[in-house]
C-alpha cells in the first residue's frame, strides 16, 4: 500500500506539470458529507427491485382485465401507481377502469332506485350494495343503505289483509294516497311491498304530516321510529336475497337504465378533484398530481384543478430540492410553468437546481480525486458535463483524470512484469 501511494505521488507530480495541479487540495473542506453523497450501489439495487415489482403489478392488472375482473385489475393499477405515480400505463388504465366501474355502479344505483320506488326493498338493497362494491365512494348508494328516518309513529291501527287488497290500497284507504304504500311497508319491515297475503296483519301507522283516515277502527299506541332502509351495510347484506334467484329481474332493470342514463362524468370529475384536494392537504403531492391530471384530461379548463396542479408540482419540487435531488426538483419546477408561464419564482428555482446539481457533482469529483478514486471522480464530472459541458473546465479535468488513470494502469502492468 505504501508503495502504491509513492507510485501515485510520482504520477501525480508528472500530471501536475501538464496542468492538473491543485485538484487534490480542494477535497479537505468536503468532509463526511461527500462520503455520504457518494453511496449509490444500494440505491441502484433498491430501484431495480422497485422496477420488478412495478412490472408485476402492471402484468397482473392486465391479466385481470382480460379475465373481466375489473375491480381486482383496478387494485393492481393502484399498487403500480403507489410504486411509480408517473407511470403512464398505470395512469391510463387506472383512469379508464375507474371511470368504467363508476358508470356500471351508477347503473346499479339507478336500478336500485327503481326497485325502491316499486316497493322491492330487498332488491333495491342488493343494487345499492353492488354499486358500493364497484364504487366505494358512491355519493348516494351508501346513504340509501344506512340512512334512518327520525320520524316517530306512536299510533297505528291493525289491519288484516282482505282478498283483493295490497299495500297501495291500504295507503289509499288510510292516507288517501296510493303512493304512500312505502310508509306502511317500511313500518312493518317488509322486504317487498308487493308480497302480502290474505289474512296477514299489517300495522298502519299514524304519521305526522299525513292525513290519517282510520275512521272507527281501534287505534293502538306504540312508540316506534319509522325505519329507513337499514342500520348498516352489513345488515343490508344479510337481508338481501341470493343474487342468482333474482338475476333475471335485476338484469332487466339494469338494461332499462343503460340507455336512459349517461355515464356520470360530472360526478367522476368532482370526485377526482375532491380526492386531489384531500391528498394535497395531506402533503401527498405526487398522488394529488395524479388525481388533478385526471380532471384536466376530462376538462382542460377546470380552474381549480389547474391551480392545484401548479401548487402540487411546486410543493413536490421543494421537497425534492430539500433532499438534494436537484434534477428531479428542476423538472418539477419546470412543470409548474405549464400552469403559470409567468412564474418568476419557478424559473429562478429551476436555474438554482441546475447550479446546485453541477456544484454537488463537481465537488464530489474533486473529493474522489483527492482520495485517489479516479474512476469515481470521472463519473461525477461526466454527470456535470452532461448538463453543462463548459462548467469549470470539467472536460479538461475528465481528460486529465483519464490520462492519469491510464498512466497508473500502465505502471501497474510494468510492475506485474
Amino acid at each position: 500500500m505504501r508503495y502504491n501511494r509513492v507510485l501515485f505521488g510520482l504520477v501525480l507530480v508528472l500530471a501536475t506539470a501538464a496542468g492538473c495541479a491543485g485538484l487534490g487540495k480542494k477535497s479537505a473542506d468536503l468532509g463526511k458529507k461527500s462520503l455520504e453523497l457518494g453511496k449509490k450501489p444500494l440505491d441502484k439495487i433498491f430501484n431495480s427491485e422497485q422496477e420488478k415489482l412495478l412490472h408485476t403489478y402492471l402484468d397482473k392488472g392486465q391479466d385481470y382485465e382480460q379475465k373481466g375482473d375489473l375491480k381486482e385489475a383496478l387494485t393492481q393499477y393502484k399498487l403500480a401507481l403507489a410504486m411509480s405515480p408517473q407511470n403512464q400505463l398505470a395512469i391510463e388504465r387506472h383512469h379508464k377502469l375507474e371511470t368504467k366501474l363508476r358508470a356500471i355502479a351508477q347503473r346499479h344505483y339507478l336500478a336500485g332506485l327503481k326497485f325502491q320506488k316499486r316497493g322491492k326493498y330487498a332488491l333495491a338493497r342488493l343494487q345499492f350494495l353492488t354499486a358500493l362494491r364497484l364504487w366505494p365512494g358512491h355519493p348516494y348508494a351508501k346513504k340509501m343503505l344506512t340512512t334512518k328516518e327520525q320520524i316517530r309513529a306512536e299510533r297505528y291501527v291493525m289491519h288484516q289483509i282482505q282478498p283483493g287488497e295490497n299495500l297501495s290500497k291500504l295507503a289509499k284507504i288510510y292516507y288517501g294516497d296510493y303512493h304512500k304504500f312505502g310508509v306502511i311497508a317500511q313500518y312493518n319491515n317488509l322486504a317487498d311491498a308487493t308480497q302480502v297475503k290474505v289474512g296477514q296483519e299489517i300495522k298502519v301507522p299514524e304519521m305526522d304530516g299525513l292525513p290519517f283516515l282510520a275512521g272507527k277502527k281501534d287505534i293502538e299506541i306504540e312508540e316506534k321510529k319509522l325505519p329507513g332502509f337499514v342500520a348498516s351495510v352489513e345488515e343490508a347484506e344479510d337481508m338481501a336475497p341470493p343474487e342468482e334467484e333474482i338475476q333475471e329481474e335485476i338484469q332487466e332493470e339494469i338494461e332499462g337504465v343503460t340507455e336512459e342514463e349517461p355515464e356520470p362524468v360530472v360526478d367522476v370529475v368532482a370526485m377526482y378533484r375532491d380526492q386531489g384536494i384531500g391528498l394535497f392537504n395531506q402533503k401527498k403531492y405526487q398522488e394529488a398530481i395524479v388525481e388533478f391530471t385526471k380532471v384536466v384530461n376530462v376538462d382542460p379548463e377546470d380552474g381549480t384543478a389547474l391551480e392545484y396542479l401548479y401548487k402540487s408540482h411546486f410543493q413536490h419540487a421543494v421537497t425534492l430540492f430539500d433532499k438534494e435531488d436537484y434534477l428531479s426538483a428542476k423538472k418539477e419546477f419546470e412543470a409548474c410553468l405549464r400552469f403559470k408561464q409567468d412564474s418568476r419564482q419557478c424559473r429562478e428555482y429551476a436555474a438554482k437546481c441546475q447550479q446546485m446539481y453541477k456544484d454537488l457533482h463537481y465537488n464530489r469529483g474533486v473529493s474522489y480525486f483527492g482520495k485517489e478514486q479516479l474512476s469515481e471522480a470521472i463519473k461525477e464530472w461526466q454527470l456535470v458535463q452532461t448538463v453543462d459541458p463548459g462548467y469549470k473546465q470539467v472536460e479538461d479535468n475528465i481528460n486529465k483524470a483519464q490520462a492519469l488513470l491510464k498512466r497508473l494502469e500502465e505502471i501497474r502492468k510494468l510492475q506485474g512484469q
